[in-house]
């Protein structure tokens, strides 16, 4: 009968190197100041949309459905709304990765602190599952 493997140890030190988290920081940083500048000019794009559809007498709150047709029909809020959306997504990836990584920092103990095993109490027996 084989032995079973021995458990693996965290290492000490997560091995990422600091160049790469700077860099992620770097792109998160970007990342939202692309969106802060796609953001004013969609919101400047729409302002001028609803402007040109209410001299029309076409407004959400006169006439929903021929705004909403207008709306969609409009290639330049299209494009905007798209870049919008891209660094949305790309805001949302770089602050999850740089998350991920601080968690997983902490939870290997880099800071001095080991989180605790699961299954384990503290002296060592199993724990059981039952009421307290």
């Amino acid at each position: 009968m084989p032995a079973p493997p021995a458990p693996r140890t965290a290492p000490s030190v997560l091995a990422v190197p600091p160049t790469y988290l700077q860099y992620l920081q770097v792109r998160l940083l970007e990342a939202e100041a692309s969106l802060t500048a796609m953001t004013e000019k969609y919101e400047r794009t729409k302002a001028r949309f609803d402007r040109c559809y209410a001299r029309r007498g076409i407004t959400p709150q006169t006439d929903i459905v021929n705004y909403i047709n207008a709306k969609s029909m409009n290639p330049e809020l299209k494009f905007w709304y798209s870049k919008v959306e891209h660094f949305q997504r790309e805001v949302t990836a770089y602050g999850a990765v740089l998350t991920g990584l601080d968690a997983a920092r902490r939870m290997l103990g880099d800071d001095g602190h080991r989180a605790p095993e699961y299954g384990r109490a503290r002296n060592s027996r199993r724990v059981l599952n039952r009421a307290s």
